[in-house]
């Protein structure tokens, strides 16, 4: 916990890099004190139970501290604190809390009054007091809390009284005299003040004062006690009456201890209980295995380790963290051998078994690594305790890696660090372990596509690779890039120098079978997964069960809650700690996802699941523990876990769309009929949406098909990238057989719209035409809802447009608008009123066009949509350059790209391509080229293909008359053909008249996209 610090001898307070953070509130800042009070020991959740409240804990009080923890994390980072089993352990770095300073600095004290330096002791401890910054743990609740407040105040007295002691012994002054009155008048029956104060008047010449503070202290605790001063106050008036010349002067130093044990005449021999000198060994350790021959990649994570364990001044510790398989003991490995000159007293090594249930004892580890060493079996020390300082002795001025092979957790790993500069420790894990001290760890994850061939190149042979280069590549991406599935399918090819790559390729292809292909004589890829998930908890092991359900890249913190039917920040901590312990994977910003195997053994284990809840069902014999099995079992059945999910995302994409454009595409949606939420706020997961509404459809019997397509229209209706087309338009077209498989007319027709509108964007006219009147027909025949005969109505319209039918457009763009007045949806006016000026634009009909726009620059302006208005001047800008009237073209295309957000590409791009138009319009060839070269880039990073198309023929042009690049302009307007001939586009035909005879092939019109409906 680098750059951390904390204080609790006064308001809990912390900084980072010197900025105090905000701890939270009272009760959380209860929990971290309970932490702190025990930093870099684990604590049990019960113990924070019982110290956060005692005998009235709250409903649910685990849950309640894993949110605690979970903001504290927030705060202080993600491994403060950690997760242990069934508890926490916050790691705190020496010096980083005021009471670690407060024993230090009473420990210096007292070593300095043992050596009769009573001044120099007596500013120690003031230092001691400085650190009080008011009551300790000031206003924390809890009866923790509150014990320790009257335990640091009695402290505070303590080192109060050792202050004075040998402020006194140094020789009182004036002031220490006026501090000590006043410390017996707050604490009068403390009778060692009162000694304090007499012994410090009588020093400073004030004998009757002396006397007089006895006199007043007995009196007060005769009267309030019923008892006389006691024996150390009797005896010291007694020496004062008598005038004790000792008294007088401070006392001597005492002498220094001896070495050994003295006899009566003064020489000694040494005791026979001194502890033995340290062994040496007789060889020098080299215990690391060997190094693998074809070691592949890794250079980055290499070069960190080995910046971490060559760091001076300190131990350090390099934890190198990842899931099973992934390659940690090979890079330990690797690394080890190449740090063997910067370690010249040798390398310690052991597997510690910590995955596989069976862990190694740290005292067991202690004794091999001892004997290693050379201390015989006899001497070595007996405890954990003992035999970790033995060790710790034995490294002292030596230069020695230990390498710590598959730990368990940080509780392991303690006892076996060195206690002194010089050496250093690698350690490989499944979990983090960021808790240990001088700890930096090092996330593994799969290799890089490139790392993966190469290691397939090095054991089958590079010829062979370049040999079946595309399924190679294909196969390692089969196999997730973990390492030691590559190194699994490399051995069995490397066993059959006859077999064809594709023989195994179609074997990997099946998502399930894929880890009974991985297995190559004693290596496999399952056994790996199972050591991991065997050490999970019940409610950690279903997690991770479930969400491997659905078949999305990846899950947000409150997709998580759905899934798992718990409260977001419950379903966050379970999904943490199975990051924790390399289950689970985190992506930005703030997802989940797994590896591609391990996603594959987890839904492999769902039917072992059910077996085993079924079965302990029967056991417990009980009706009330058969009903619990059977609701929890039916919960966690796939239908009902994805069912879950469907609606999460459907309240998301409620309150993304917004109340009205939400009404229009999710009527129902107002009835209840998923969770609460709020948009996300890196905008729609279209890729994630694409798949679970895909796989929700393609079961048997989905619940709520109604619900799922309302979904999937919300979404395409949010759609402003061509990166959704694909993910939507599979989803739409297996929504589509589900709807009309289940005679869902209103679902289908969500489906069809969906597609409809989607062949539009990618250009497949004829296709998306058959959809949108099909969709036209049914709302009409069956009386769907009208904001869907409204959004088909205005698809057509813009279908119409693209295809030169401007004429056809008008009627449905007119229609369109009268359904959102009547539904009171301005925004939709709008954007109806836009279109329709483009109808009008192309017919010719530039006055009504103009009139049309500034009705909806009337709304934009009320609404304050600048999103709209850029449309709006997009929109007078091509009605001016079809007019002639180029400038003022150019000005308006212009204001609307300043208006336009930065990451809406589609529009920026099309907006662009228009003001290419009128750049060449008006003879400035260079900016036209530098337009058009920036819409090509826009659409390409949008992902729209029929947009990037249109651009690279823009760009074409504006080259060609240019004239300086013709050959540039030739590539361009081939690349173009290429796009547009292939989703049967008019354009193309134009582009192959232009580049002419030894252009490229007239390509048939292949069926693009493969989602098209059949």
């Amino acid at each position: 916990m680098g750059g951390l610090r904390f204080a609790v001898l006064g308001p809990l307070r912390g900084w980072r890099d010197g900025g105090e953070l905000a701890l939270g509130s009272p009760q959380q800042r209860s929990l971290l004190l309970a932490l702190l009070l025990r930093a870099n020991h684990p604590v049990s959740t019960g113990q924070l139970v019982d110290d956060l409240w005692g005998e009235e804990p709250p409903a649910k009080p685990s849950a309640v501290i894993r949110t605690y923890v979970h903001r504290l994390r927030r705060v202080l980072g993600p491994e403060a604190p950690s997760t242990l089993s069934g508890g926490y352990l916050l790691a705190v770095d020496a010096g980083a809390l005021d009471t670690h300073r407060f024993e230090e600095l009473v420990g210096e004290a007292k070593a300095l009054r043992a050596a009769g330096e009573h001044a120099r002791a007596a500013a120690v401890l003031r230092s001691v007091l400085a650190l009080w910054q008011g009551e300790p743990m000031a206003a924390l609740p809890g009866p923790y809390a509150e014990r320790q407040r009257g335990e640091w105040a009695e402290r505070r007295v303590t080192v109060l009284e050792s202050c004075l002691e040998a402020e006194v012994e140094a020789g009182p002054s004036g002031e220490v005299v006026a501090e000590l009155t006043a410390v017996t008048a707050e604490h009068p029956l403390r009778e060692r003040f009162c000694e304090l104060l007499m012994l410090a008047l009588y020093r400073t010449g004030r004998q009757a004062e002396a006397l007089g503070a006895y006199r007043a202290t007995d009196r007060r605790l005769r009267e309030q006690l019923g008892v006389s001063a006691g024996p150390g106050l009797r005896e010291l008036q007694r020496r004062i009456l008598a005038a004790d010349a000792a008294l007088l002067a401070p006392a001597p130093p005492r002498p220094a201890a001896t070495t050994g044990a003295t006899g009566a005449t003064g020489t000694g021999t040494a005791s026979a209980a001194a502890p033995r000198p340290p062994y040496r060994a007789p060889v020098r350790p080299t215990q690391v295995p060997a190094d693998l021959a074809d070691f592949t990649g890794r250079e980055a994570q290499s070069e960190a380790l080995r910046a971490v364990l060559l760091a001076p001044r300190t131990v350090p510790v390099a934890v190198v963290a990842g899931l099973g398989g992934v390659g940690k003991t090979a890079l330990a490995v690797h690394v080890a051998h190449g740090l063997a000159a910067d370690f010249p007293d040798g390398q310690l090594y052991l597997d510690l078994h910590g995955a596989d249930g069976r862990p190694t004892r740290p005292e067991e580890v202690l004794g091999v690594f001892l004997r290693s060493l050379g201390v015989p079996a006899d001497g070595l020390a007996s405890g954990l305790a003992e035999r970790s300082a033995q060790f710790r002795s034995l490294l002292s001025e030596r230069r020695v890696l230990v390498v710590l092979d598959n730990a368990r957790d940080a509780e392991q790993i303690r006892p076996l660090l060195p206690g002194r500069p010089g050496c250093a420790v690698l350690v490989t894990s499944r979990a983090r372990l960021g808790s240990l001290p001088n700890a930096q760890v090092v996330e593994l994850t799969a290799f890089a596509p490139r790392e993966a061939l190469g290691l397939l190149g090095q054991v089958i042979g590079e010829q062979r690779l370049r040999a079946e280069q595309d399924t190679a590549a294909e196969l390692v991406r089969l196999c997730g890039h973990l390492p030691l599935a590559v190194r699994i399918l490399a051995a069995r090819l490397a066993c059959r120098p006859g077999w064809a790559m594709e023989r195994l390729l179609d074997k990997l292809s099946g998502n399930l079978r894929r880890l009974d292909v991985l297995r190559a004589g004693d290596l496999a890829v399952e056994p790996a997964f199972r050591f991991g998930y065997d050490q999970l908890t019940p409610e950690q092991a279903r997690a991770f069960r479930l969400l491997a359900l659905p078949e999305v890249p990846d899950l947000s913190p409150g997709a998580v809650a759905a899934v798992l039917g718990l409260p977001e920040h419950e379903a966050e901590e379970l999904a943490e700690s199975l990051v924790d312990c390399s289950m689970l994977e985190t992506a930005p910003p703030d997802r989940y996802r797994y590896h591609d195997l391990l996603r594959s053994f987890a839904q492999r284990l769902a039917p072992e699941a059910e077996a085993k809840a079924e079965a302990d069902g029967q056991v417990r014999g009980e009706e009330d523990g058969r009903a619990d099995a059977r609701v929890r079992g039916e919960e966690d059945r796939p239908a009902a876990v994805l069912t879950r999910l469907v609606a999460r995302q459907h309240a998301e994409t409620l309150a993304a769309l917004g109340l009205s454009a939400a009404r229009a595409a999710l009527p129902e949606a107002g009835a209840g009929a998923g969770p609460r939420a709020v948009a996300p706020p890196g905008g729609v997961d279209y890729q994630g949406v694409g798949a679970l509404v895909g796989q929700y459809a393609g079961l048997a019997e989905p619940p709520r098909l109604d619900l799922a397509a309302e979904l999937l229209l919300g979404c395409s209706l949010l759609c402003e990238t061509g990166q959704a087309t694909r993910p939507l338009g599979h989803a739409a077209k297996v929504l589509l057989q589900a709807a009309v498989r289940a005679g869902d007319r209103t679902a289908e027709v969500r489906a069809r719209l969906v597609l409809g509108r989607l062949l539009t964007e990618v250009g497949s006219e004829p296709a998306a035409l058959a959809e949108l009147f099909r969709t036209r027909d049914l709302c009409t025949a069956h009386g769907l809802p009208g904001p869907l005969l409204a959004l088909a109505h205005a698809a057509l319209g813009a279908l119409f447009v693209q295809v030169g039918r401007p004429g056809d457009a008008l009627g449905g763009f007119t229609a369109a608008i009268s359904v959102w007045e009547r539904l009171g949806d301005q925004r939709s006016v709008a954007a109806e009123l836009l279109n329709l000026a483009g109808a009008f634009t192309e017919l010719g009909r530039y006055d009504a066009a103009v009139r049309v726009v500034d009705q909806s620059l009337l709304i934009c302006h009320r609404l304050a949509d600048y999103e709209l208005q850029a449309l709006a001047l997009d929109s007078l800008g091509t009605i001016a350059h079809d007019r002639g009237e180029f400038e003022q073209a150019l000005r308006h295309h212009r204001n609307a790209l300043s208006l336009l957000r930065p990451d809406d590409r589609r529009r920026t791009g099309r907006t662009l391509l228009r003001l290419t138009e009128s750049l060449r319009a008006v003879g400035r060839g260079e900016e036209a080229v530098a337009a058009a070269g920036r819409a090509v880039e826009v659409l390409t990073l949008d992902g729209d293909r029929r947009g990037r198309g249109l651009a690279l023929a823009a760009l074409g042009d504006a080259l060609a008359e240019r004239g300086t690049a013709p050959d540039e302009a030739l590539a361009r307007r081939s690349e173009a053909y290429d796009i547009l001939a292939s989703i049967g586009s008019p354009e193309a035909n134009r582009l192959r008249a232009l580049i002419g005879p030894g252009g490229p092939v007239v390509r048939p019109r292949r069926q693009w996209p493969s989602w098209l409906p059949a």
